[in-house]
């Protein structure tokens, strides 16, 4: 398997090679990434400017696989992406997080630092239920707490100018234009910069890390039974995204007689109605059970009307 790690949203990558491509079998869609980013913690800086923090938009990246299709981008001063019309989507690589997103940053903090651990849980929902393939970076399955920075081991020479470029670059940012902050940023060089990066891996037994783990063990277990009875991975038509009022996506797949139905509020709390949901529905999970978040605060669910008082994702289902 052959998976390309390309920002440019070009699809011959991903077209068979009887259509003029290369016949990868994935390439990492940044795009997802970026809006949840933005939607999630705010982040607006840098590539992060030529996106907005919008459901709405979100929905588009999750239907087509990414959202620049061709649009001009700010950030790179030119038309950016092209149209990914009929490539199955499963070849689309999506993240919440991986090792440039998290790595790349001063200070290597995860996302589940910058959020309440309830939107945390309904993102990674979604990210797991969705069409595209999902990756997802090492500790993220239980929001491990320990920083993943970017470390070196040069020679003394090539180390002290990897550090200073480093800073310096850091400067482009609003947070850092202060070169005392600056100097705060850990060295890459500094033997604790590489330990204090390295995973415990018994938190994943402890409260609330325990409860995530089995929040992404079950939403696995969902993705391989119900996604693969759509074959949404494959087959386009096999689901919609659409944005539900300006803080919540849902996602609805076609299983031949039934019909499942994601809802994730990313934000925010308050009633949203879901069109097209009848009275009776299979509640199979939210991300605020008891299993995956202990005393968490689930939403109330009556038919279409859904009532959250923190961000999460719900997952329905009912026959036709």
């Amino acid at each position: 398997m052959i998976v390309a790690e390309d920002h440019r949203n070009d699809a011959r990558m991903l077209r068979d090679r009887d259509e003029r491509g290369w016949g990868l079998d994935g390439v990492w869609a940044d795009d997802f990434h970026h809006i949840a980013r933005r939607i999630l913690a705010g982040d607006d800086e840098g590539y992060y400017g030529d996106f907005r923090a919008s459901v709405r938009d979100l929905a588009v990246t999750l239907q087509q696989g990414w959202f620049f299709t061709g649009q001009y981008s700010r950030h790179l001063q030119g038309p950016r992406g092209t149209d990914p019309r009929g490539i199955p989507l499963r070849k689309f690589i999506i993240c919440l997080q991986n090792h440039d997103q998290v790595g790349n940053r001063a200070f290597g903090d995860r996302l589940q630092h910058a959020i309440s651990l309830p939107a945390f849980r309904a993102a990674s929902a979604l990210l797991l239920l969705s069409p595209e393939t999902p990756l997802v970076f090492m500790g993220q399955e239980w929001a491990a707490s320990a920083p993943f920075r970017y470390f070196t081991d040069h020679v003394p020479e090539l180390g002290r100018s990897i550090v200073h470029g480093r800073r310096r670059e850091f400067g482009k940012f609003s947070q850092f234009r202060d070169p005392a902050v600056r100097e705060q940023i850990p060295s890459p060089q500094a033997p604790e910069t590489f330990e204090s990066s390295r995973l415990d891996w018994s938190e994943h037994e402890r409260e609330p890390h325990r409860g995530v783990r089995q929040l992404y063990r079950r939403c696995l277990e969902l993705r391989r039974r119900w996604l693969a009875r759509a074959d949404a991975g494959h087959t386009r038509n096999a689901m919609r995204a659409e944005a539900c009022g300006d803080d919540t996506v849902v996602l609805r797949y076609d299983a031949g007689d039934a019909q499942l139905v994601v809802v994730s509020r990313l934000r925010g709390s308050g009633a949203i109605a879901v069109p097209g949901l009848p009275p009776q529905v299979l509640i199979i999970l939210t991300t605020e059970d008891a299993p995956f978040a202990p005393g968490g605060d689930v939403p109330d669910i009556r038919g279409g009307e859904l009532t959250f008082t923190v961000p999460a994702t719900v997952v329905l289902a009912f026959t036709r």
